[in-house]
């Protein structure tokens, strides 16, 4: 097959209502030097036919067995399988502007040394009204310090270089913040810069990942902030203090998150599966002994009242 100049990824479950919607915007680029491969994470729904529906040949649809990674594993097989120069990143329920790739691509030129182009998204409800916009700053240039602990840019905004692949890897699939985890990897081994316009929309809605995220709990949130504490870990420069600082401050959230989610379920008189959350804190604020030491007492007191008016 031949190659071609980018190459967008879209990993897909069970939302066939928006993903018309998202292959549109990117079959439709002003730039057509293009490939979309959705990779289907076992949907029950029409997936399939929507894809077949377009009769693209720019379009491939390949289906596996749900991996339980929420499109992580997914991504990753897309990925792989991916020929472009470029790789672009469109969620199933994203859609971008026509000419987002060319405006990224030509901002690419300008800036030959980047690994990735990045622009700003626009938020918009599951009906596709807008409800914002992105107003955080977009850094550029050598991020990676930025990134550390905080990521600044939406998985729909992002391109990167193939040609990274094999010095920067990807996230495994256990990690689940895999956008944060990815753009993570990409800033280690290459600065990237940005077209700061909006070109991309994010949609929120009661089944996107980050509602999903909610309902599945504070613990399932702090777990994954822990994956990518430990992927940051591997990826910190060596006796760089600046990492050093970082990673503590990640960590720290990390135990706060925690400590969040064990309040919550110790006030509902429920204590199944705490151990872990609770080597996790000490790991991290194993450098502050006072600190651990005043919320092991106001763990204790929430623990008591669960015990003996748990909340229902």
């Amino acid at each position: 097959m031949n190659a071609v100049t980018v190459s967008v990824v879209v990993p897909a479950f069970n939302q066939a209502a928006y993903l018309a919607q998202a292959l549109s915007s990117a079959l439709n680029q002003t730039f057509n030097d293009l490939e979309v491969i959705v990779v289907d994470d076992g949907s029950t729904d029409e997936t399939r036919q929507v894809c077949e529906s377009f009769g693209d040949p720019r379009l491939r649809y390949i289906y596996q067995s749900n991996d339980r990674t929420m499109g992580i594993g997914a991504r990753n097989l897309a990925i792989l399988e991916a020929r472009g120069e470029w790789i672009a990143l469109l969620d199933q329920d994203d859609c971008w502007a026509p000419d987002k790739i060319e405006k990224q691509l030509r901002r690419a030129a300008e800036q030959p040394g980047a690994g990735a182009v990045f622009c700003r998204v626009r938020f918009i409800d599951g009906a596709g009204r807008t409800t914002g916009q992105q107003e955080n700053d977009l850094p550029e240039g050598d991020v990676f310090h930025t990134l550390l602990g905080r990521n600044h840019y939406y998985a729909a905004s992002g391109i990167f270089k193939r040609a990274l692949l094999p010095t920067m890897g990807l996230p495994h699939a256990s990690v689940g913040l895999g956008d944060h985890a990815l753009w993570l990897m990409v800033a280690r081994v290459a600065p990237v810069t940005v077209v700061d316009e909006l070109l991309a929309d994010y949609r929120v809605h009661e089944q996107g990942y980050q509602a999903v995220q909610r309902r599945a709990g504070l613990m399932r949130l702090a777990d994954d902030a822990w994956q990518v504490s430990l992927l940051q870990a591997t990826l910190l420069h060596r006796a760089c203090a600046i990492c050093r600082q970082a990673q503590i401050r990640s960590l720290r959230n990390v135990a706060q998150l925690y400590l969040i989610a064990l309040r919550a379920k110790w006030e509902a008189g429920s204590f199944v599966g705490s151990s872990v959350a609770i080597k996790r804190i000490v790991i991290a604020e194993r450098r502050r002994p006072g600190v651990l030491l005043r919320e092991t007492l106001k763990l204790a007191g929430v623990a008591l009242k669960g015990l003996i008016h748990p909340v229902t």
